[in-house]
């Protein structure tokens, strides 16, 4: 019976999985950073030409954090990890839940959550000038956004980068802390129901 998850064989090298990657973080990230581009196209005096440049500085930064997990996926792979963990590896799962719902209490978490919160605020404050001034403030943005997004991201080695439902979970998630009104309120609930369910696997044995 399909599952509604997409199909894949065994990944030997690392470009497909850099591709899956990247590919993964940039439509996952589009709503979350659609409505800084909304607020760069009021505040910018030359809004077109300034939302080139500063969206690839965003992008800069999660093709690192891509070029990371990719190299963390295939390494996981070739030491005979199963990848995703939740079917094949209960006790990977049951870790990687709890220290993604770690992180979301934490204060790095929080901050980095304000900032993304705050798109005009920021491009007030910050405003560079020049297509290399614009980068610059993508850039800086997209580190603030990957320390708010990156656990939820990495959660994908549970989940599975096929599994289009658990994606979408996790789109919502990330969509939800950053730009719904109460959003700030979100991340600690968050976190602690990924804590539970940690445990919770872990007492179980069983899958994610």
């Amino acid at each position: 019976m399909p599952s509604g998850r997409a199909s894949a064989g065994p990944v030997s090298s690392y470009p497909p999985v850099l591709a899956m990657w990247l590919a993964m973080t940039g439509l996952m990230m589009a709503p979350v950073v659609y409505p800084w581009l909304r607020a760069l196209n009021r505040v910018a005096p030359g809004p077109a030409a300034a939302v080139t440049p500063f969206l690839g500085g965003y992008m800069l930064a999660w093709a690192g954090f891509g070029a990371v997990a990719a190299g963390v996926h295939v390494s996981l792979a070739a030491m005979a990890f199963p990848v995703p963990f939740r079917l094949e590896a209960p006790a990977l799962s049951a870790a990687a839940l709890m220290l993604t719902g770690a992180y979301q209490l934490t204060p790095l978490k929080g901050a980095c959550l304000s900032h993304c919160r705050s798109p005009a605020g920021f491009l007030l404050s910050k405003w560079r000038d020049g297509p290399v001034g614009q980068a610059r403030m993508g850039l800086e943005h997209g580190l603030h956004c990957l320390g708010c997004c990156w656990a939820l991201m990495a959660l994908a080695l549970v989940v599975g980068m096929g599994s289009l439902a658990w994606m979408g979970v996790l789109m919502a998630v990330m969509v939800a802390e950053t730009a719904l009104p109460f959003g700030a309120r979100l991340a600690r609930p968050i976190g602690a129901a990924l804590i539970v369910t940690g445990v919770v696997v872990a007492a179980m044995g069983g899958p994610a």
